[in-house]
This record gives structure tokens, sequence and C-alpha cells, in this order.
């Protein structure tokens, strides 16, 4: 039986940009409207349409944690959230209401989601990766391969839809056929904790991969080998972005702040909000000059327009 559609609600996510708010684990952009921001918080689902600097409206999901959040290319109004242990919610009205799209998703505790052009992938807690090629309708897990089925991050490849990497307690596996087949080389990233992957804009042979507790790896070849920083970061990883006009700058979040690499990953320095003892996820936005660093953690939702140098509230501050 279909699940009915739940409204969104009606609280406000006021605490969501104020450096003593809430905590932030998914953010989201719309890909044509610049004030269009989604953030999955404790509160829920929270979205603004003022670029941050409204009281961040709740869509609902109150009760279910969202802790990854991904939009339809071909439609920006149809919305996918994964939960922390209720699957995943689809919205196709931009967050106006929500319905649970869980058939065949046996495994409810949602690490990522990652959507091409041709399906939607969930990386789970302990199933692997489970696909729907219906708009969640129904789900199948797609694991030959797969050893490590705890999946903590998952990518697609923008110019392949068919090649997308998934980072796991024990290295990263990639597919080159839409999640048939999964590989680790053990030559390869093997049997080390990966935490976050990124791929880069411009280049999607190179890989960036936040690692624990190893710090962050490169590979120039779509994975088969990789690099270590020359100075490696000693922090708790949990996310990583590429700046997408200079893809030589990365960003990683960890549990003392954001730190940046300005030389492709070897060396890093800290890039502000050393306050923050948990920086859950870094999102670009490159369609501001220079591009905007959205970060995601204890403090709810802030942004960088200079590399980190100042951090901007994105929504109101608590009274």
């Amino acid at each position: 039986m279909r699940a009915a559609w739940i409204l969104a609600a009606a609280p406000l996510c006021a605490q969501m940009g104020s450096p003593g708010g809430g905590e932030t684990q998914a953010i989201a952009l719309h890909p044509a409207d610049l004030n269009i921001i989604y953030a999955g918080a404790a509160r829920g689902l929270c979205k603004s349409t003022k670029g941050g600097k409204d009281n961040w409206p709740s869509t609902g999901l109150a009760s279910r944690s969202p802790r990854a959040i991904v939009l339809d290319p071909a439609n920006p109004e149809t919305i996918y959230a994964g939960t922390h242990e209720s699957g995943v919610y689809k919205s196709v009205d931009g967050a106006g209401s929500w319905r649970e799209t869980n058939e065949g998703l046996d495994y409810p505790r949602i690490r990522a989601l990652a959507i091409t052009s041709r399906a939607l992938f969930a990386g789970t807690d302990g199933g692997g990766v489970f696909r729907t090629t219906d708009g969640g309708a129904h789900w199948t897990g797609i694991n030959r391969g797969l050893i490590d089925k705890t999946v903590r991050a998952l990518v697609a490849d923008p110019r392949d839809p068919a090649t997308l990497y998934a980072g796991t307690w024990h290295g990263v596996y990639k597919t080159v056929d839409g999640g048939e087949h999964w590989s680790a080389d053990p030559k390869g990233l093997y049997d080390v904790d990966v935490t976050a992957l990124a791929i880069d804009p411009t280049d999607s042979r190179v890989i960036y991969a936040a690692t624990n507790p190893r710090g962050v790896f490169r590979s120039g070849d779509g994975g088969k080998t990789w690099k270590a920083s020359d100075k490696p970061l000693t922090e708790s990883l949990h996310s990583i972005a590429i700046d997408p006009a200079t893809p030589s700058h990365v960003y990683v979040g960890t549990r003392a702040g954001v730190f940046r690499s300005t030389d492709s990953g070897s060396a890093w320095e800290r890039a502000g909000l050393a306050w923050s003892n948990m920086a859950w996820t870094l999102v670009f936005d490159g369609r501001t000059s220079p591009p905007t660093l959205y970060y995601g953690g204890v403090g709810g939702v802030l942004k960088t327009r200079d590399g980190g140098r100042w951090w901007d509230t994105t929504g109101p501050v608590r009274p």
C-alpha cells in the first residue's frame, strides 16, 4: 500500500545559520534559483527561499533526521531525502509535501544519496547500495562485488552516469555499469575507512577521498591509484568539497573546523570555524563569482566567498 503524502509542517527552523543553532547534516542547492537552499537538520528538512536570510521554514520530516538530500536534475521540484532510520522520502512539489518511498529498500538507515540521468542510488548502513529507476517506487539491492555493506559516501561521475564510487569502511569501490558490479582494487585505496568523496568537476578522473584516520587521498586515474597528502590531517574528517573555479583548492570538514588545501591536497591549512566540533557537509555553489562554499554542521548553515577568511550566517541569529 502506498504511503499518504505528508504535508509540510508549520514550525520554523529559526536556529539555522546561527553559531549557537542546530546541527545540519545535509545541504542541497536549487540548480536554477540561487535563493532556494535545502538543509537537513534535527528539526527536519528546512527550506530557505531568500538565500538563507529568512527563518528557514520546516517542510516536514521533523522526527526523521534527514542526512542526505538530492534534487532531480531534470525537475528540481522533485526532491529526495535520505533519513537516519526511516528510509527515503520524496517530494514532487518543492518540499511542499512528502511521501515515503521505501518499497524494496530493506535497510532504512541512509548514509548517502546520488542521482544521475538514469537512476537514484542510496548508500545504506549495513545493506550496501540500492537503486531505483522509477523515482523511488521500487528499490533493488545492487551489491555484487561490494564486500563492505556500510556505504558512507556515494558519488556519480558527472560525465558518465554509469560510473559511481562508494566510500566504505574498507576503501573505495567503483562501478562502471550503473551498479551491476562493484570492485575495489587491492593496490588502490583499500582497507581504509572512507568517510567522504568528491569528483573534480573539470576532470572526472580526479577524485578525492577523506578518510579516518589517514587524512585525504587523491586519485588522478579514476580510482586506480591513490596518493596521500604530504602533510596528512590527523583530525576526524567528515566532508570534502572542490572549488569549481580553482579545482586545486580543496576543502575538508573535520571535528576541528574547516581546512583548505591550495595544492591539490598535498598540504593543509585552517579555513575557519575552529570553534565547531563537527562539520558534516560542505557544498560549493559555482554560479557565484567567486564560488560560495556552504558549511553544514554545529551552528547550522554558514557560507564563505573568500576561502574561509570570513564566514557569514545564512539565517537569523537566535535572540
